[in-house]
């Protein structure tokens, strides 16, 4: 396989929390001047799990227990296998991280027979995924957007997602060999990505 389609063959996939209302607050106070700004003690959030690969997203799976190897393996039941092969048929790999759910030995009974074609992810780098840069955009949208309750955070989420195309992923998937080559380069230590 050319090695620019085979990168194009891999599906992106993690999870991520998501606050409602949390985002960075500037302030500017004198050094002198006392300043109290009213926090929320448990802010709620909603779980989302997501992939995507050069030719789209994926369905997302928005959720709000905390993901087990059994919740793991429902999703991608639900949200992974089918549209993986609908958009490569069976010439795709999974680049996931090591997640202790992703590799639990249900998880792993599981991947070994449904999905063999795995990309190996070394452990803690998460400078190599270009999913982690396209939740920070996909978050940092969100707070542009301003949704109030959960509801409107899960409904903007969706209307995000949905409106992503395939030339707006194309240059996180292309930017993977160039990832590769920077962690190699830096011994395994974090890069600027």
């Amino acid at each position: 396989m050319h090695p620019k389609k085979s990168w194009a063959q891999i599906v992106f996939a993690d999870e991520m929390s998501i606050w409602l209302g949390r985002g960075k607050i500037k302030m500017w106070a004198k050094s002198w001047k006392t300043r109290v700004v009213p926090t929320t003690k448990h802010v709620p959030k909603i779980n989302v799990w997501a992939a995507f690969s050069s030719m789209g997203t994926f369905p997302l799976c928005i959720f709000t227990d905390n993901m087990d190897a059994k919740i793991f393996i429902r999703i991608l039941e639900g949200h992974l296998l089918t549209q993986a092969e609908m958009f490569h048929q069976d010439q795709w790999r999974l680049a996931m991280d090591n997640d202790p759910k992703h590799t639990s030995k249900v998880a792993k009974a599981f991947l070994i027979k449904n999905i063999p074609k795995q990309l190996p992810w070394p452990s803690q780098n998460p400078d190599l995924s270009p999913i982690e840069n396209l939740f920070a955009w996909v978050k940092q949208e969100l707070l542009k957007r301003g949704p109030r309750t959960i509801f409107e955070l899960k409904r903007e989420l969706e209307l995000l997602w949905a409106d992503i195309s395939p030339d707006f992923l194309q240059p996180y998937c292309d930017s993977l060999p160039r990832r590769c080559k920077m962690v190699i380069e830096s011994n395994g230590f974090t890069i600027k990505y």
